[in-house]
Formats: structure tokens, sequence, C-alpha cells
């Protein structure tokens, strides 16, 4: 029986789609009956997968957000490496270098850029020929507008610095799985050494449970991308306006984290058009899960190239219809599946405004047949993903240690 060691910063519930996907992956190792595992991860309160056992220590997020160094690993966790055969880090870069000197597989699991680009992102319009010196440069401006902050721009400076120890940690690593295949083909480009060393893997599928849809009276649209910019919060509130300028009538539910800034354009919109924007916040997954099933369509209107986001994904799962943008893995995920689920070029306001206002007048009919033609595809979009996540299982589990 392999012992493996899941090194992860953060654990769900704590964090997004990566740490989602790591818990979903931890299950499926231990529902093989064929690993010993450990999780080693700096989040308090982690959702515990029976039979796994966890190793809680804070000091994970420090080293790697500000202690990256290799040593400190060795003297803290050398001990704990030892006792392992495999160790599958996911954000963390500092450990690749420790386990192979300690004579273990590494493997690492990328769901963003972050080993090419110190802002983990990579915006569509730069993904031409995303080199290591460009994104360099395009990270103070993806920082800039996230978070509008001279002190994000500063700490910027660090992860710029820190991007060639990285790069040089994850060459190291004997797998670096990346989760699509345009996730995979723009590390390539970055980062040429790692061609070699990629293997794609789609994500599990989310755990989404069976809704039964309660159809709003009014057409309703749900956003779960906060005020991001890379998430197209922008786009998204230009197509929006666009849409209630021309005359639709139409409600839009927005959870996430918005600032005082964002706030104040809703309510202004909210008062020349009457409160057809909704906050509702940072809830709960679960509340998440709930919230479509009133939703007519979901809005994801992102103008990054996302690895294989899980909102389009779980959107299908529970019957409702995603306009996303054209972006990362999403065309060659959904586009497998079927060529009815409309994909818009990132940036586009028009298409995105178009497409709210063809969605706003669908017939409940109509709905009711498109949730029946999702729900179809649905059963297409688990087997795929099911299919190609347990192969991940076979490179932790069956590969000998090198």
């Amino acid at each position: 029986m392999k012992r493996v060691l899941v090194i992860t910063p953060t654990f769900w519930p704590e964090g997004s789609g990566g740490t989602l996907a790591t818990y979903l992956i931890v299950k499926l190792l231990s529902e093989s009956r064929r690993a010993n595992l450990t999780v080693l991860t700096g989040t308090r309160n982690p959702e515990v997968v029976p039979g796994v056992r966890y190793i809680i220590d804070p000091l994970i997020k420090s080293i790697e957000k500000r202690l990256s160094v290799p040593s400190i690993v060795e003297l803290r966790y050398g001990k704990l490496i030892e006792k392992h055969d495999v160790v599958y880090a996911i954000y963390a870069y500092p450990f690749i270098p420790v386990a192979k000197k300690l004579g273990k597989k590494a493997i690492v699991h990328l769901h963003d850029y972050r080993p090419v680009s110190p802002s983990s992102i990579i915006l569509a319009n730069q993904a031409e020929n995303p080199t290591l010196l460009k994104l360099a440069l395009d990270s103070f401006k993806v920082k800039w507008f996230e978070r509008k902050s001279l002190e994000s721009l500063f700490l910027n400076i660090g992860e710029v610095l820190r991007t060639p120890l990285i790069v040089r940690w994850v060459s190291d690593a004997d797998t670096v799985v990346a989760v699509s295949k345009r996730h995979a083909e723009l590390l390539a480009k970055a980062l040429p050494p790692l061609k070699n060393k990629l293997v794609v893997i789609y994500n599990p599928p989310p755990p989404v449970v069976s809704i039964r849809k309660e159809l709003a009276e009014t057409p309703t649209f749900l956003y779960l991308g906060g005020e991001s910019y890379v998430k197209g919060f922008n786009v998204l509130m230009q197509a929006i306006e666009m849409a209630l300028r021309e005359g639709v009538k139409a409600r839009f539910i927005f959870a996430g984290k918005y600032s005082r800034q964002a706030q104040l354009t809703i309510s202004r919109i909210n008062r020349r058009y009457g409160n057809v924007i909704h906050l509702v916040g940072r809830i709960p997954y679960t509340e998440v899960l709930n919230l479509y099933r009133q939703a007519w369509a979901s809005l994801f209107p992102s103008i990054c190239e996302e690895p294989l986001p899980y909102v389009p994904i779980e959107s299908i799962l529970l019957q409702t219809m995603p306009i996303a943008s054209k972006v990362g893995g999403i065309p060659e995920v959904l586009n497998s599946l079927t060529k009815g689920i409309p994909l818009v070029e990132p940036g586009d306001v028009k298409t995105f405004q178009e497409y709210i206002t063809v969605f706003s007048s669908l017939q409940k009919e109509e709905l009711h047949d498109q949730i029946v033609y999702l729900n179809d595809i649905s059963k297409h979009l688990l087997n795929k993903l099911h299919e190609s996540s347990k192969s991940l299982v076979h490179i932790i589990l069956e590969n000998d240690i090198t």
C-alpha cells in the first residue's frame, strides 16, 4: 500500500475550486483502498475524509506565502516526508525539492498558472505569447485591477522575485498535472521544459445534489464571481446596464465579495431600474447550490484563461444554462458534449448583453425543454470528469518511485 503525503496549505471548505478538487481527489484515493493517506494542511477545520490522517500546521501557509525556503521545509517536515512514498503537492512548491532530495516521488497538481505567472493568472488577451517576462509585467496590471492598492503592487514585487524559484522547483517534479488541455498548452508555452512532464486530468465533478428547479417568475440570472476584474465583473455590469436600458426585465443575484465602490455602482443601477440586482454576499457552498433552483441561467464573463472552472460545470449539472466566456478549459469540456452552450469571446460586452436579452425573453415551455436537455448532457459530463479523474489515482499509486 502506497504511503501518500498530500500537502496543501488550504483544504476544503477553505479556499475555492482548487481546494474543492483536492478534497474530492483525496476522497477518490481513500475509496481506492490502496493508499495510506496523510493530509498536511494549514486549514484548522478541514473537511474530513474517513480513514485519512490529518496534520494541521498553520505554518504551511506562511511557508507558501512568505517563507519559501526548502531548508525550513526540510527542518520541520523532513522526517514526515521520509515516512511516505509519494509527495502530492498542491500550492506547496517549496516541498518539491525536499521530496526529491529525500528520494521521494513528487507530483505537483496545478490549478492556476502560479509557476509561470506571479499573479497566478493569464489574461485571455495575453495568451498568444505568454513569456515569463510578459507574465511578470502583466501581473502588476492584474494586481492593481483586482485590489486597487499600492500595497498589492509592492507585495507583487516579492511574487515576481519568487517566480524563478517556483519555476525551478516545479520543473524538478516527476509529474505535473494540468486540469485541461488549454491549461497544459499555456504552461508549456511559458515554460517549455515542463512539456514532457505535463499530464492533463480533468478535476472530479463538483459534489452537487439533485435539485428540483423552481424557476422564478421574473427572468433570473446568477453570478458568483464577486467584484473580480479577472472574473469579468466590469464586463458583466456593462452588459446588464446595456440590457436594462433596452427595456429588458430581469433580476440578477450576485454572490461573492463586493467593495463599497462596487456596492455604490450596484445601488445606482438599482435606483434607476428598480432593485434588479440582489447582493447575497459570501455564502456557504450549499446555499450557492440552492440559488440555482430559481435561476434561468448563470453568468460567467471571465476575461482570463480559466484552467477548468467549476461554475459552468456545476451550472450544467444543476440544469441551469451557463452563459460563459470562451476561455481556458471551458470550450474543450463543454463543446465536447454539445454545441448548444452559449460561449462568448472574453470581454465581448455586446454579445453578453444579447444573450441576457434572449434568455429573458424565453417562455416557460422553452425553459423546461432546456432543463430536460441539460439533464441529459449532464450525465455525459459526469462520466467524462469521473473517468478522467480516476486516472490521477493510477498516476499517484501505480507509478514506481524514481
